[in-house]
């Protein structure tokens, strides 16, 4: 029997306005768990991309502190980077962020986190310089269907912690 790939949907994406990505994901863990597994390097180093994935993170979460992931797919590396610029745990941050070597910008990735009865709902608003970039970005791999994997191994890492 073949699985239907919408089974494993978890994840829900809409474009509220013609710059904004909303990405909306429920955890089975407490918010000051989820914050720590998203700001932490030495948990985001677990879970962010698949095993191996991730060659370098950094994460100062505070303000005025700086993060950033180096990747590699294939031959290729990717690198992202930014700024913390609010910080309120394990509510909310808010950070810039670029591509190293691809400049579209700046995008403002605002994340909220609320909890209820053990489980955390995590919103991820992405702001972005213009409607082509959002577009551009969610052809690559912004998905549903490529964020429920993605969103999964954090899953997995919360449930071992």
């Amino acid at each position: 029997m073949t699985q239907n790939m919408t089974d494993n949907i978890t994840v829900t994406i809409t474009t509220p306005s013609d710059r904004e990505a909303l990405v909306t994901r429920e955890f089975n863990a407490p918010a000051a768990l989820v914050f720590d597994a998203v700001t932490k390097p030495e948990l985001i180093k677990r879970w962010y991309g698949p095993p191996g994935w991730i060659e370098s993170c950094e994460s100062d979460p505070r303000v005025g502190g700086s993060w950033r992931f180096a990747s590699k797919g294939g031959a290729n590396q990717m690198a992202k980077y930014g700024v913390y610029t609010e910080m309120d745990p394990p509510r909310r941050f808010v950070r810039t962020e670029r591509y190293e070597g691809w400049d579209i910008g700046e995008i403002i990735m605002t994340v909220d986190l609320a909890e209820r009865n053990g489980k955390t709902t995590m919103t991820q608003r992405m702001l972005f310089p213009t409607q082509e970039v959002r577009d551009t970005i969610m052809k690559m791999g912004m998905n549903a269907q490529a964020m429920s994997g993605f969103y999964a191994r954090l899953e997995d890492l919360l449930a071992s912690l």
